[in-house]
């Protein structure tokens, strides 16, 4: 990273009480404006939706407190992450490093490619009044963990979350080649690198994710970790907005989802999948 670029820092924390979170997230709030940055985001994490990392399995489950801050240069961001280092007897935490991409990039893709999208191909989400519905979208649980998309408890899910918007935080790390052996079906006639396989799931979701209302919060790239633990190279982080459970339950239900699936699955050497809600939804 050149010592002109925005820098960003996301911290994995875990704060099992709102005490705790507070006092994080007043901490990095600070430190960030100290250095001519921000918070960007401050979300609590919705345990049953959480998919961990064979590298960090325990440290995972264990997280509560999704926390963002972004940092004008490079200088100001390590300046941030070293100071970090004075929390260690107050906080458990682990923290990344990563080149942010332009929040107008992002709002381009939002209010104009899925938008657009949106307007073609509407998906009907059931509100948590219909029952007959939301039971249904729950039987598709076996169909969207056969696919190795999700496993957890629908019901609580539903349930945890409230009717509330989900920030799905994704770690992303690339397959030096795409494998389709699952998904035989899909295989390209050349072989591809996880890179092209999971851009080309990028290009054919977006249709389901507009579908239902979604949108993409956060992209930065490369990630590294800082935190001293092995945790290995992340090639992406990303964040994806559903408007509730039942959207997202509904995406995944989509047959072209599903179909556009097999390119993350085969694109991806590992990943490590969070959801979340901000900490004011509360």
């Amino acid at each position: 990273m050149t010592r002109s670029t925005p820098y960003a820092l996301l911290d994995l924390v875990e704060a099992k009480t709102p005490a705790v979170q507070r006092d994080f997230v007043t901490k990095a709030t600070q430190l960030a404006k100290d250095l001519g940055g921000h918070l960007a985001l401050a979300n609590k994490v919705l345990p049953p939706m959480v998919i961990p990392d064979e590298r960090a399995l325990e440290a995972d489950r264990a997280t509560d407190l999704l926390v963002i801050t972004w940092y004008p240069t490079t200088e100001a961001g390590e300046t941030a992450f070293a100071a970090r280092k004075e929390w260690a007897d107050e906080f458990e935490y682990r923290t990344y490093a990563s080149r942010p991409i332009t929040p107008f990039a992002l709002k381009i893709f939002n209010s104009v490619v899925l938008f657009t999208l949106g307007l073609f191909n509407r998906a009907a989400v059931p509100t948590s009044e219909d029952q007959r519905q939301i039971q249904s979208l729950i039987a598709t649980a076996d169909i969207v963990q056969a696919a190795g998309i999700y496993e957890g408890n629908w019901t609580q899910q539903l349930e945890l979350s409230n009717n509330k918007p989900i920030w799905m935080l994704n770690f992303l790390e690339y397959a030096k080649e795409a494998n389709f052996e699952a998904q035989a079906e899909h295989t390209p006639a050349k072989p591809i690198s996880g890179a092209q396989a999971y851009g080309e799931y990028g290009k054919r979701m977006a249709t389901s994710l507009a579908a239902v209302g979604g949108r993409v919060a956060w992209r930065s790239t490369p990630l590294e970790p800082l935190s001293g633990t092995d945790d290995g190279q992340w090639h992406e982080i990303a964040i994806a907005i559903y408007p509730s459970t039942q959207a997202l339950m509904t995406m995944y239900a989509q047959p072209a989802y599903r179909a556009a699936h097999a390119y993350r699955k085969a694109g991806l050497a590992r990943t490590r999948l969070v959801a979340t809600q901000p900490l004011a939804e509360e």
